[in-house]
């Protein structure tokens, strides 16, 4: 059996001992917490600006340039892309032939 320690025998933490363990079980659960809260925010910005609509102006500038008949190649690319128009998605022949 063991025996039974008086609570006189043992050792009262200071204030600078209580303060750290205090500081360290802050830290073992507040920087999880942090870390999720960044990458939520990040992943909320990332979003935002991959979903942003063109401004009028680009929009009405890239159609023209798909109707012009002269663009380069690199300036239908550009158009497309603004657009957001996929153009490397090779259609089914039973779409082809309507």
């Amino acid at each position: 059996m063991t025996d039974i320690i008086d609570e006189e025998e043992l050792p009262k933490p200071n204030l600078v001992q209580r303060s750290r363990s205090i500081v360290q079980a802050t830290m073992l659960f507040a920087s999880p917490i942090i870390s999720i809260g960044c990458a939520i925010i990040v992943g909320y910005f990332t979003y935002m600006a991959a979903n942003q609509k063109p401004s009028e102006d680009m929009f009405s500038l890239a159609i023209s340039i798909l109707k012009s008949s002269d663009a380069s190649p690199e300036m239908r690319s550009w158009a497309t892309g603004v657009l957001g128009m996929q153009t490397g998605i090779p259609m089914p022949a039973r779409f082809s032939q309507q």
